[in-house]
């Protein structure tokens, strides 16, 4: 009994704290509108949506609508959730206006007391507009189905697009982020991106995006939108000035239903519930990024303009070998930027080593929104002559954007112990080159060695006018009429029934 009662007592705790855990949880405000703007003769709604993860959600309380007459409201509805084991809720409450008089009105935010703490949703600055007559009514009628849509005014649209930017003055080199994102209220059923911009003078890297657009929410002039990222890319500007992005061109089909002037809140019944499909030509606007040079101030002697945050190791695989034996020396230049772009820095090599020209590679990512990898240069040093040798350090440098200033990086001084090996160097000239072996071992077999001995025949020498030519020929004639001869004898012998 004594151990029952313990448990109760234990499973009571994790209750009490489970409950006060929720309680504990913040709760978030959110106010919209249907429409914005609207005329004076107009109903829209207005909402506050309380959400959090607690099932006793408190009532908002509403700012002043003194401006405005209220038709209905407040009518309120509740949605809980439970995903992945995890609960959320949310109560909306949504009243039905009608503006009283144009102008430009403020709608104050609503507040939620919640266990001694004060929530506020956001504000809502509505435009009112005068009632239009018949002919402007119908001319704004047939303006809406009006193909071409721009993004340099987006209040009171169904859909548009925009063109999000990063930053609009930039260094050269220096990475900006472009976004071009679809707000729409109604049925969007597909998409089609007719032109692509060029956007001359920049390098152009683009992100992967699910063929499915991830839909999100968004506030427009208080007005709920769903948000899709259409393509996103990373620009990296290769020239100075004031560079132009240019417009992006999408076809959409939008289904929108067939709905009239409500003047009351019946009238949606009459409405068409299957609406009607129409495509929509948006065309987003052209955007001015001013791009600076890289300052001369204090530019190191080994900056090669490479822009963005970098790091540089180097290595070699062994530090002591034997004369006329390869050495893989590896330079890594890792970081956020045009990693593509980037110049592998200059090596001084000793001059008893021989040094084979690079092997390039580079992997690039993209995390975070960032564009970078990892860019790689193999060098194969050969060493001729036995003794201790240094690499001196490496010097590498680029401008930070960020800090705007540039930073060099060094690597620490790599060490060669070249012993003699078993067959000494053979000079030739001034200076000992050359290999004593008939393949120097590399790394991946890059490099092969020279054959030693080759035929050569004089100049002017004809092989035509010689007696092997003729021969050969000659042999070739009677090959091929010893063919013929024989298959016409396999002919007769077929053909003979005996």
């Amino acid at each position: 009994m004594i151990k029952t009662g313990k448990k109760y007592w234990v499973f009571g705790l994790l209750f009490f704290w489970q409950a006060t855990t929720l309680l504990g949880q913040d709760i978030k405000v959110k106010a919209s509108v249907s429409d914005n703007p609207v005329s004076v003769d107009e109903q829209f709604s207005y909402s506050v949506e309380v959400s959090g993860k607690s099932t006793s959600l408190p009532d908002p309380q509403v700012a002043d609508l003194s401006d405005f007459f209220v038709l209905s409201g407040p009518n309120s509805s509740t949605n809980i959730q439970w995903i992945n084991g995890k609960m959320s809720a949310s109560k909306t409450y949504t009243y039905y206006l009608q503006p009283k008089k144009t102008g430009a009105f403020q709608i104050s935010p609503a507040t939620v007391q919640y266990h001694g703490n004060t929530y506020r949703s956001n504000a809502i600055r509505l435009q009112v507009t005068k009632a239009p007559s018949g002919n402007a009514a119908a001319a704004s009628k047939r303006s809406k189905s009006t193909p071409a849509i721009t993004d340099k005014d987006n209040s009171g649209k169904s859909l548009f697009i925009k063109t999000v930017v990063s930053k609009r003055k930039v260094y050269v080199g220096e990475q900006i982020l472009v976004t071009y994102k679809l707000y729409f209220r109604g049925n969007v059923r597909t998409y089609n991106i007719d032109k692509y911009p060029s956007n001359a003078g920049f390098w152009t890297e683009e992100f992967d995006l699910p063929r499915q657009p991830v839909i999100s929410s968004a506030l427009v002039n208080g007005v709920h939108y769903n948000v899709a990222v259409l393509r996103k890319i990373a620009l990296f500007a290769t020239q100075t000035g004031n560079l132009t992005l240019e417009p992006l061109e999408v076809t959409l089909e939008e289904v929108v239903s067939q709905r009239r002037n409500r003047r009351s809140l019946f009238d949606s019944f009459f409405d068409d519930p299957f609406g009607r499909t129409v495509r929509r030509k948006v065309v987003t606007k052209k955007i001015k990024i001013n791009v600076l040079p890289v300052p001369e101030t204090n530019k190191p002697a080994s900056f090669n303009g490479a822009v963005g945050q970098f790091r540089l190791t180097a290595n070699v695989d062994k530090h002591t070998v034997p004369t006329n034996q390869a050495v893989s020396l590896k330079l890594r230049i890792a970081g956020n930027g045009n990693i593509k772009m980037v110049a592998m820095p200059n090596v001084t090599i000793p001059p008893d080593i021989e040094k084979y020209d690079p092997k390039i590679s580079f992997k690039s990512g993209k995390k975070n929104n960032q564009v970078g990898g990892v860019k790689t240069a193999e060098i194969i040093l050969v060493p001729r002559l036995a003794g201790a040798y240094t690499i001196k350090p490496i010097l590498f440098s680029y401008f930070d954007p960020q800090k705007k200033r540039y930073q060099t990086l060094q690597t620490k001084p790599i060490t060669l112990q070249v012993t003699q090996g078993k067959n000494g160097p053979i000079v030739s000239g001034s200076q000992n080159s050359g290999l004593s072996q008939h393949e120097v071992q590399l790394l991946g077999k890059d490099i092969r060695y020279i054959k030693e001995y080759s035929d050569f025949v004089p100049i002017g020498y004809k092989a035509y006018a010689t007696l092997p030519f003729w021969l050969s020929l000659l042999g070739l004639v009677l090959l091929f009429g010893g063919f013929v001869l024989w298959d016409d004898h396999r002919v007769k012998l077929m053909s003979d029934a005996g």
